[in-house]
């Protein structure tokens, strides 16, 4: 059997390509841990969602209530506003939509949805008007009975030309879809129906920031310890919009190239003897060549 041995110039090739490899030649712990995730029959879920499950980092998510998922296996994932749970049965990131559905409501009373800087109603989307503890008779498909701190309670629903409620308790604005209002007006379902038909949201919390990072090669998330201030998770380093681009990532910036520089070069970047070989590398963008 042949044996085959390195060359000194072989020898020194190899041991430079060594040292000067790149910093991130083992990815930051931020950008592996905040990967996209299936959870429940969503795949490929990022930014700015997350859950607590499968050991996910809240710093790869939004912060604040609603973007937060439960994950159930092979079934809608559930998030949870203003205390009230909803499924998420799709999500469109091209356009920060959410198509969400109450969860059974139990027997208890439905709350608004306190809706913040995070989250906008969309056109699918109405507002109804319910009382609680009208008086005034009204057709069966627009009351209904509920729980509430722990007491039973009934709700109504009047049209806005129709409204005769008396003696009423308190009343609330309660979001469901356009078709469910529709066929709420109708007469053709009844107000516990209606709740639990599905509408949209559009959340906030994918602006351009994220774009900028996604587009660098980046992940979004949010700083630890912090609930305001973005953060691009790089490969190599956490970064504040978007990763470095356009060269490599050394942990001087330095750059590696090598090569036989012959009748290609001029004198003011060729080794002094033609058609040796050259290995040249940059740290803070100064050059130096090494002869071999």
């Amino acid at each position: 059997m042949d044996a085959y041995f390195l060359s000194p110039s072989s020898f020194s090739i190899l041991f430079l390509l060594t040292i000067f490899q790149p910093s991130y030649a083992r990815d930051d712990f931020h950008f592996t841990s905040c990967a996209p995730f299936d959870c429940g029959n969503l795949v490929n879920i990022s930014y700015p969602f997350w859950t607590d499950q499968y050991n996910r980092p809240s710093y790869c998510g939004y912060g604040n209530e609603g973007y937060k998922l439960k994950c159930r296996q092979s079934q809608p994932p559930v998030l949870t506003l203003s205390s009230q749970e909803f499924y998420v049965l799709h999500l469109n990131r091209s356009y920060g939509l959410l198509t969400i559905k109450r969860v059974e409501l139990n027997n208890t009373c439905p709350q608004p949805i306190l809706i913040n800087y995070a989250f906008n109603y969309t056109e699918t989307a109405e507002n109804i008007t319910l009382f609680y503890d009208c008086r005034s008779r009204g057709g069966p498909n627009h009351r209904f009975s509920c729980r509430k701190g722990g007491k039973e309670t009934s709700l109504m629903f009047f049209k806005e030309d129709e409204n005769e409620c008396t003696g009423y308790s308190e009343e609330v604005e309660i979001p469901i879809g356009k078709k469910a209002f529709d066929y709420l007006i109708g007469g053709i379902s009844t107000v516990n129906e209606s709740l639990l038909e599905p509408f949209d949201i559009k959340y906030l919390a994918y602006d351009g920031y994220c774009k900028q990072c996604e587009d660098s090669g980046g992940r979004c998330g949010y700083k630890q310890n912090e609930t305001s201030t973005f953060a691009c998770y790089c490969r190599d380093n956490p970064h504040s919009t978007e990763c470095n681009r356009g060269r490599s990532s050394f942990n001087l910036g330095k750059k590696l190239a090598l090569g036989p520089f012959g009748d290609h070069c001029n004198s003011s970047n060729c080794p002094s003897k033609h058609g040796s070989l050259s290995i040249s590398f940059c740290t803070n963008y100064n050059i130096h060549t090494l002869d071999i």
